[in-house]
């Protein structure tokens, strides 16, 4: 019998409209022939002129982890938005023991500003191991480190290395912010660095959620075992297929990121 597709936990915000946050994590990995498992961590409301946070209990969060534990095997872990220390402390402690990867994406703040996140970059350093990848922008990036954002690719790649070697398993620095006609994400891993290259798709500035879309797709292609450059680039061709599926993306819009052809590895 062939084996089910990979079982993700997503822990993140609950925003109603599906365009970030966790109705974004659920669908991004059943497009990618995985079976979401969503926890909220908060809820949202985020419109156009709107925004509010209601953080979920430490209590109700580790509940909601241990229940799905109970229900089935854990093939992988996205980590999206977590509003505090003691909701990160309530996360560490109901998947202790789950040997899987994880992929944190380290969201702080929504598009327009709001505070999603009071954790400090020394709280998301700490969650380094070699399970755990984490998948900065170019701005989150350089918030991890205390350094300014990454401005060429260059400095995305040195960026990305200094994060690997906290001990992190596999670093993705989101190339989303960089300037240029191109979109360029770094993947940095033990095995090597490669750059990822694609143009930029002009989309409605209504449309967001990229980068859970793609921390999450990358995860499901993680938990069923794909390499990492296989992995990546699946996740980007997975953010490229859903800008395009929307009526923003016939419209001029703001530019936004790709997710095209396969990487180039890099010494």
């Amino acid at each position: 019998m062939e084996r089910a597709g990979p079982r993700v936990l997503v822990v993140g915000g609950l925003e109603a409209a599906g365009r970030v946050g966790l109705l974004a994590d659920a669908e991004a990995v059943r497009s990618r022939a995985g079976a979401p498992v969503l926890v909220a961590s908060a809820i949202t409301a985020q419109g156009r002129s709107t925004f509010s946070s209601q953080p979920v209990s430490p209590a109700l969060l580790a509940s909601q982890i241990r229940a799905a534990r109970e229900l089935g095997r854990l093939d992988a872990v996205k980590l999206g938005v977590v509003p505090g220390l003691a909701q990160l402390t309530a996360v560490r402690r109901a998947l202790a023991g789950l040997d899987t990867p994880w992929v944190v994406d380290p969201v702080v703040r929504a598009s327009s500003g709001g505070r999603l996140s009071t954790l400090s970059a020394p709280a998301y350093r700490s969650l380094a191991g070699p399970r755990v990848w984490i998948t900065p922008n170019a701005v989150e990036a350089g918030w991890l480190l205390g350094a300014p954002a990454p401005r060429t690719v260059a400095e995305a790649s040195a960026a990305a290395r200094v994060l690997l070697e906290l001990g992190f398993g596999g670093v993705v620095v989101k190339g989303g912010h960089l300037p240029g006609a191109s979109v360029v994400d770094v993947l940095a891993t033990r095995q090597g660095l490669w750059v990822f290259r694609s143009p930029r798709l002009r989309r409605s500035a209504y449309y967001r959620g990229t980068g859970c879309r793609l921390a999450s797709a990358l995860a499901t292609e993680l938990g069923r075992g794909r390499s990492p450059a296989q992995a990546l680039t699946r996740a980007r061709a997975q953010v490229r297929t859903y800008l395009r599926s929307t009526p923003g993306a016939k419209h001029r819009g703001r530019i936004n990121r790709g997710a095209g052809s396969g990487g180039r590895r890099r010494r």
